[in-house]
């Protein structure tokens, strides 16, 4: 809770109120607050209101100061019974101020509204724009402690027009730092950096202003100083030429007793020369000891003022730094949100490829199949154009049934979120049982399959997402090569990581393709016997090795053929 913001009337709800027309004559003051509570009561009893009011006053005052808030609240409110009787309305207000303040304290905003909303109906009557404007912005300030921010701008509209009219600057500041509030509370990020930056600029003015006139008058004091410094050296100069004149003075009484008896008239001259040296050391005494002083003063003056500019200088500083931290705030989350929008973007397009190929690439090879089993059921085919319509069929199957493994895969890794599950594994097994799973499909195309990975090779990763990068990656090797090629999978380790290539003599990738292989964006190639793909495959793998800790990327040249490389931390076994 900030209590400065919220005591903009401390003055107002302390004034004794004998001096506004609450008491009569006062007997002798009690000490206690019992005897005070006391005499509120008789007074109150005896019909006495104003008396009432001003003891029932110093009671709850008196609370107040000892931190007893609850019972400075009852004895404020018993004032205001009182009061009421009287029919004195300022000080009515005042009490419902005071009241306010409290519950404030308290964090009882809803009731310290309250009993601000009576002292602004009191206000409103009697037109003083001044109590409404300062009453109105405590009213925004437990609006905003309540989390009522809407209603708190509409309070803060009332009073900007007022502090503007009364030219108010400290009103008008506080009306911008509850602005900055409550359009925090929000969420509205750019109104509250606006009105803070408002805040922060009438604060720089105020500060400002009171730094000049506070230079004006030391400049005053100053001035005063010099005076006086000029007044001593006159006197100073006096003090010299009556000097003067005395010792001229006593060289014509020396002059008219030449004719008395020289030991009698030299006793005399000595006495009064003492006697003037005394006058004249005491004088110097007296103007040395009243320039002290001045330095002095001057002294301390300009250490007070120094201090005085050095206080502006760190508020200035401190105002300045939250202003950076505001804006260094508001930066980061604009990044943050582009960067947002950037990944929806992206993932919206790739939905809308998944979508796609769901509706195309999967659907049409499964009507195909349909089709075809349909004609050979019919008994249409002959058995040397079934045994090829049966390798055509295969290799549809194969494409379907890894179309949809990477489909379920992805979709399951961007739902729910795959959880990594690491464990040590023999990486020469794991190869061995991927090729004999694609051993088939890359014999129908006549390519040779090799494991040139050691068993015995041990890695710590999650063996199924493995499984899964390296029977994509042979896969897809086998879709890019042609009859006579081959694929070799080899390792190599060094500082604490294996690197696993798949190399294939293939038809290659030009450097365009090699750059878009592992984006966010689907691309996909038919291969050497026109075999569709998503582009899903590649996708996955680069997650799933990044999963693992490891990386992975890709060097290929036309013709040449490819080799696609990533790494798993190696096993400690």
């Amino acid at each position: 809770m900030n209590r400065n913001v919220l005591k903009l009337l401390p003055l107002l709800a302390l004034i004794p109120l004998q001096l506004i027309g609450f008491a009569d004559a006062l007997p002798q003051e009690p000490q206690g607050i019992e005897e005070l509570v006391t005499l509120a009561k008789e007074y109150e009893k005896a019909g006495n209101a104003n008396q009432a009011v001003y003891y029932y006053d110093k009671v709850a005052n008196a609370y107040w100061r000892a931190n007893d808030l609850r019972n400075a609240i009852i004895h404020f409110e018993k004032a205001i019974e009182n009061i009421r009787k009287v029919g004195n309305s300022n000080g009515e207000k005042l009490l419902h101020i005071s009241v306010g303040l409290l519950y404030s304290e308290l964090g009882d905003y809803s009731n310290a509204q309250q009993s601000f909303e009576e002292a602004l109906s009191i206000a409103n009557a009697t037109g003083m724009k001044q109590d409404i404007g300062q009453i109105l912005q405590n009213i925004s300030t437990t609006q905003i402690e309540q989390g009522k921010y809407q209603e708190a701008l509409v309070t803060l509209g009332k009073i900007e027009p007022i502090a503007q009219e009364l030219g108010d600057q400290k009103l008008l500041r506080n009306v911008y730092y509850n602005y900055n509030r409550a359009y925090e509370g929000l969420k509205n990020t750019e109104k509250a950096a606006e009105y803070f930056n408002l805040y922060a600029m009438l604060t720089k003015k105020i500060q400002a202003e009171e730094a000049r006139k506070k230079e004006l008058e030391a400049k005053a004091m100053v001035e005063s100083a010099g005076k006086v410094v000029q007044q001593v050296a006159q006197e100073r100069e006096q003090t010299v030429k009556k000097l003067f004149e005395t010792s001229k003075e006593l060289d014509e009484r020396e002059q008219s007793l030449k004719e008395v008896e020289k030991l009698t008239r030299e006793q005399q001259m000595q006495i009064e020369l003492l006697n003037a040296e005394m006058k004249l050391r005491d004088a110097v005494i007296k103007n040395q000891r009243l320039l002290q002083r001045v330095y002095v003063g001057i002294i301390l003056f300009s250490l007070a003022f120094a201090l005085v500019l050095y206080y502006a200088y760190v508020q200035k500083r401190r105002a300045n730094k939250l202003l950076e931290e505001k804006n260094e705030e508001i930066s980061r989350q604009h990044d943050a949100i582009s960067r947002q929008a950037d990944e929806l973007r992206e993932l919206n397009a790739l939905k809308d490829k998944i979508f796609s190929i769901i509706a195309h690439d999967l659907r049409s090879p499964l009507f195909s199949l349909i089709t075809m089993l349909n004609i050979a059921k019919e008994g249409h085919f002959t058995a040397e154009s079934f045994k090829e319509i049966l390798d055509e069929l295969l290799i549809n199957v194969n494409y379907t049934t890894s179309l949809l493994e990477n489909l379920l895969t992805w979709a399951k890794n961007q739902m729910h979120g795959t959880k990594v599950n690491p464990k040590n594994f023999d990486l020469g097994q794991l190869v061995n049982s991927s090729i004999q799973l694609l051993n088939e499909t890359a014999e129908t195309k006549e390519i040779k399959l090799k494991n040139s990975i050691a068993e015995g090779t041990y890695v710590f990763a999650d063996t199924d997402m493995a499984d899964i990068v390296i029977r994509n990656l042979i896969s897809n090797a086998i879709k890019f090569c042609n009859a006579g090629d081959k694929i070799t999978v080899w390792n190599s380790v060094a500082e604490g990581m294996v690197t696993v290539c798949v190399e294939d003599t293939g038809i290659g990738m030009t450097d365009d393709v090699l750059q878009k292989l592992f984006g966010t964006q689907i691309n996909s190639m038919p291969g050497t016997k026109n075999e569709k793909g998503t582009g899903l495959g590649l996708i996955l793998c680069k997650e799933f090795i990044q999963m693992n800790g490891g990386a992975i990327w890709a060097e290929s040249k036309p013709a040449k053929g490819s080799k696609f490389f990533f790494t798993l931390p190696v096993a400690s076994l």
